[in-house]
This record gives C-alpha cells, sequence and structure tokens, in this order.
C-alpha cells in the first residue's frame, strides 16, 4: 500500500458478530495502508518499480483545512514547486511520465476502479508518481535510468494483480543495483548495491541495508522488502516477514498470511489452529462471513465489504463500499444488522472519536508541506505517497513531506 508509491490506503476494519463495523486489522492480514474495507481482504500497494513515485517537485496534494475539509472542492489538486535540485536525466521525464500512466492505471484497473479512496483522480496519481520518479532519477547513486523506467512502464500491463499487491514486481521492475554501500543513506531501493533501502514509518529516508529475510524482524511493510508481508501477531510489539501462502494451503491470522485475493478460512489463533487460504468475494452479492468460520470475507481491495444479513451473525453478501467526501460520516451504514459501509475518498481518515467506534468523521489529506498526525483518532494524513514525518524523538504529529530520494544523502 513502502507501499505502492502511487497508491496507498489505510488501515483496515473488520465486521463485528452483532453486523456492526469496527476498526481492527484485516482478517486477511493486511499489508498496511491501502483500500479499507471492513472485516475483508484488503492489502495496501507495496509495489514500486523502484523509485517511489513522488516528489518535493510540482506534487497534487488535497489540502486539508483544520475542520476536515478539502480545497480540492473548490480548484482540485493544490500544486507545489520544488526547491532547484538535480537536473532529471535526460529522457527521464517522458519515461516517468509514461511508467506513472501504466502503473497508475493497473493499480485502477486491479482495484475495479477504486483508485478514488486512495487519490482524487487518477491524473492525481499519474501526476504525482511522475513527479517522484523524476527526481528520484536524480539522485546520487541511482542505478536507475530511464531507459529501465520505461521498460517497466512497458512490463506494467503483464503484471497480475495479486502481484501488484502482494509486492511482487515483474522482472523488468525489480529495482537495479546502485552505489550505496551498506548503512550509506538512501531514499530509494535502486541506490543501494542491496537493492533495499530501510526507511523508518515515519521518516523518508534511510539506509542501505541487506535485503531482508525472511523471519526477519519488522514493524511495517516496508521493512520486509519485495514479495513477503509484515505479521505481527495479536498483542506483539514487532512482527516477522513471511512468506505468502498459496490457494487451498495453509493459513494463520497474523503468522502465515495468504496471497492477495484470498483470506484465511477456519483459523484459530488462540489454540494455533490452521485454516486454509481461500478466495475472497471478489463481486456483489457473493456469499460471505466476516468472522471466516464458514467462508471468505470479500475483497477489499475491489472496494467490496462483507455485510451481515442478522445482528449477531457475520454470514451475509457482499456489497460495495461507499466513498464519501471530507466532513461525511464514515464507517456502519445503519444499525445491527447494518446495510453498508462507508470510507473516506482520496486518501481520507475516518477519525473517530474512540478505537471501538463505529462510526466517524471523514479528514481531508492534508497538503505536502503541511501539518499532519499519524494518529489515527487525530489526522489529517497524507496524500500518497507523501508521509506524516514526526517532528521530534517522540510523538505522531509532524509534516506531510514529499519523499525526495536527492535529498536523503
Amino acid at each position: 500500500m513502502v507501499p505502492l508509491m502511487g497508491c496507498s490506503g489505510s488501515s483496515a476494519s473488520s465486521i463485528t458478530g452483532d453486523g456492526g463495523v469496527t476498526d481492527a486489522r484485516s482478517q486477511h492480514d493486511t499489508k498496511g495502508p491501502s483500500v479499507d474495507a471492513k472485516g475483508d481482504v484488503n492489502k495496501p500497494d507495496g509495489h514500486t518499480p523502484d523509485a517511489p513515485k513522488t516528489q518535493d517537485a510540482p506534487g497534487a496534494g488535497t489540502d486539508g483545512g483544520t475542520d476536515g475539509s478539502s480545497p480540492s472542492e473548490a480548484g482540485g489538486d493544490v500544486m507545489q514547486v520544488a526547491e532547484t535540485g538535480p537536473s532529471v536525466p535526460d529522457g527521464g521525464d517522458q519515461a516517468c511520465t509514461t511508467e506513472a500512466h501504466a502503473l497508475c492505471s493497473l493499480r485502477n484497473s486491479c482495484s475495479n476502479g477504486f483508485l478514488d479512496k486512495n487519490f482524487p483522480s487518477e491524473m492525481s496519481c499519474e501526476t504525482r508518481t511522475a513527479a517522484a520518479c523524476e527526481v528520484d532519477l536524480s539522485a546520487t547513486g541511482n542505478g536507475q535510468t530511464p531507459a529501465k523506467v520505461s521498460a517497466c512502464g512497458a512490463a506494467y500491463p503483464n503484471e497480475a494483480c495479486s502481484d501488484l499487491f502482494d509486492n511482487n514486481p515483474v522482472a523488468a521492475c525489480v529495482p537495479p543495483a546502485g552505489t550505496g554501500a551498506t548503512g550509506a543513506p538512501c531514499g530509494v531501493d535502486a541506490q543501494c548495491t542491496s537493492t533495499f533501502c530501510a526507511i523508518g514509518q515515519y521518516a523518508i529516508c534511510g539506509t542501505c541495508q541487506p535485503l531482508p529475510a525472511l523471519g526477519a524482524l519488522c514493524h511495517v511493510e516496508a521493512d520486509c522488502g519485495r514479495d513477503v508481508q509484515c505479521v505481527t501477531p495479536d498483542g506483539a510489539a514487532a512482527g516477522t516477514c513471511a512468506a505468502f501462502v498459496q490457494s487451498a494451503g495453509a493459513c494463520l491470522t497474523n503468522v502465515k498470511p495468504c496471497v492477495e485475493g484470498l483470506a484465511c478460512v477456519g483459523d484459530d489463533v488462540t489454540t494455533m489452529t490452521m485454516g486454509t487460504c481461500q478466495t475472497a468475494g471478489a463481486t456483489v452479492g457473493v456469499a460471505c462471513d466476516t468472522t471466516r468460520k464458514t467462508k471468505a470475507p470479500c475483497n477489499a481491495d475491489l472496494g467490496l465489504v462483507c455485510i451481515p444479513t442478522a445482528a449477531g451473525s457475520g454470514v451475509g453478501t457482499c456489497k460495495s463500499i461507499t466513498l464519501v467526501a471530507p466532513l461525511a460520516a464514515c464507517g456502519d451504514i445503519g444499525a445491527a444488522p447494518i446495510t453498508g459501509f462507508a470510507d473516506c475518498q482520496a486518501g481520507g481518515l475516518c477519525k473517530k472519536a474512540a478505537a471501538t467506534d463505529t462510526t466517524g468523521t471523514c479528514v481531508a489529506t492534508a497538503a505536502d508541506g503541511a501539518a499532519c498526525d499519524n494518529n489515527p483518532a487525530s489526522g489529517p494524513p497524507c496524500l500518497s505517497p507523501a508521509k506524516c514525518v514526526v517532528t521530534g524523538e517522540a510523538g505522531t504529529a509532524g509534516t506531510c513531506r514529499f519523499p525526495d530520494a536527492a535529498k536523503c544523502m
């Protein structure tokens, strides 16, 4: 959902047994930020063909006000002009524009048009993705080139959606090796000889480190590199990098995760009883079970949520998630059994007074350079791929900063 630098999302949620919805880790063992949904399969984009697609250069962002409103309602994305920096290599502009179009188009098609969950529009996704690619191409030690970016863009149409969401890039999009040795500062994977730049959850610069192995300690998806997931057992302070389990394979929530589009059915973490990976609901009207006892829930990456048919039951049918604007009510629609679920559009946050609340109010993303807060009870969040970089040694409040690998050296 790092997440796919052009398209991320937010925390998952799950429907409770009484037909309501509460925020929680998706029953599919989510990969962190991406498409929100309730108890349904939901993984964030974790796919970057090396250069995270963003910038400090011209970058679109919804300018979220303190009341949760967004200037985008009056004039669209807010553009910022970066400080003058290293020039983009010849051909880089066109290569990045072409790749951004291919990547955002793939993300949109793989989510059945649910890209609006993460961006104001597909054009916004492309603008921010291309701009980041351009500034990253100028970064010191970057092994990425315009030719390689073009090759990656040409390969995107052939990438499977499951690989996109599970951060398993096609060969042409695997980051090339850079010149940075272990411990060298970096902002993207392609600056490192190991092809892995370890960046903290609330930072945009990091250091080159060996590509994480299975079982390595992690806190967020970006800690695990490619084609693996950071799984954190309930109550644990940290997780480990785990391999994905294929269809019909043995799985365990937050321990042995299923690949994208599948959900672990019949497992019990308390007794360590294994379940099996089964296909999640992929169309409206398909039967589902939010408890995952009898069948899989719905695929949230497709904009679907499992709505129970009766209070006290988790069994129901898949329905489309409703996307709502800033200041609108979000969360459960109706009383138990609920009749639907509303989530925030364009990367917004469903701000709730308490973690156990089933409803909240949508808060728009803050503009690049504006104040933000990583606390889901506060917000506002940042528009991907900008991150809320914490000010000082502790706390969750900070400033939305657009990643720029050229400034990490």
